[in-house]
């Protein structure tokens, strides 16, 4: 199986929520434990196949042609943070007005993050203060030390867990204004978006998921989607890079097809994976074949905690 960690480890953390409540287990501390278990386990468990091709997209034909860069990544794989580290770099180097969104920090605490930003002296400083817990963040301090270094500005970019479970339950409504939900047409999402996301989910979670759980989860993802998207569409003249999950980024269902159409085509999309797949020119515009990082069996693991259950 190849691993995008498409959904990110906050979103998994919901997921494993939600899958807890409709399997109606019983007794309160199993569940706290066993939801505990799982989030540990599947922090790669729920890597899965990017899964629907997507249709060809009008995209920059290099570098230089665009303002806007959907960066992905497998969340565990160190090997593509690197590579990535080194891309954004040169483009801090190479553009004037950069602005880094990072799906490692959620958007309530954007205040909080531009204060830290004046404050602190070192990552570690920012991440004690704003970071979201449960990423790796050895993976991503280099990031915001570049950041600190080079007076970027980092954007929160995440939707928090509680947002996300509040879409679950009450839909987009919860968590969006009338105006967002008109604007990006949440009341009709895309058939061939919804489709993607679902098989994608279900797939991302070892087939293990109850039928009823999917199409909310659908929700939570969209709803992470469109937050990053409106960030990018709001910002007209900088240079803007979204690091995100390789599923957030994917062309045929993830932030790219929330963006205008003018911002589509100053976009470039890439794609950090561990095996070249013949779809993946398509889902991407730029695809970055990383060493891979060894792993156990996550659903094989996951199949047996749910088992003692």
């Amino acid at each position: 199986m190849v691993c995008n960690c498409r959904l990110g480890v906050s979103q998994r953390r919901f997921g494993l929520s939600l899958y807890l409540r409709l399997f109606k287990l019983s007794n309160p501390t199993s569940i706290v434990q066993f939801a505990h278990r799982l989030n540990l386990l599947c922090t790669v468990a729920f890597c899965a196949l990017l899964v629907s091709p997507a249709q060809s997209q009008d995209k920059p034909s290099n570098t230089e042609k665009a303002r806007i860069y959907l960066l992905g990544e497998i969340h565990d794989n160190p090997n593509g943070h690197s590579l990535r580290l080194d891309f954004i770099n040169q483009l801090i180097s190479d553009r004037q007005n950069v602005m880094i969104a990072m799906e490692q920090f959620d958007r309530e605490n954007q205040p909080a993050l531009e204060l830290a930003l004046k404050s602190c002296k070192d990552a570690a400083c920012v991440r004690a203060g704003v970071g979201t817990p449960g990423w790796e963040w050895g993976f991503y301090e280099p990031l915001v030390q570049l950041a600190l270094d080079k007076k970027v500005t980092l954007i929160a970019a995440n939707v928090s867990n509680a947002d996300v479970r509040k879409v679950i339950t009450n839909g987009f409504s919860a968590i969006y204004s009338p105006d967002i939900i008109s604007a990006y047409k949440l009341n009709q999402i895309p058939g061939s978006i919804f489709n993607a996301q679902s098989q994608s989910i279900q797939e991302g979670h070892c087939n293990m998921l109850p039928p009823q759980a999917i199409g909310p989860m659908v929700k939570g993802q969209i709803a992470r989607d469109i937050w990053m998207a409106s960030i990018i569409n709001s910002l007209q003249n900088q240079t803007i890079i979204l690091i995100a999950g390789n599923g957030h980024v994917r062309k045929d269902a993830g932030v790219y097809q929330w963006l205008s159409s003018v911002n589509q085509k100053q976009t470039q999309v890439h794609g950090y994976v561990e095996q070249p797949e013949s779809s993946y020119p398509n889902w991407f515009d730029q695809v970055h074949v990383v060493p891979t990082t060894q792993r156990e069996d996550q659903c094989l693991i996951f199949k047996k905690q749910i088992n003692k259950q």
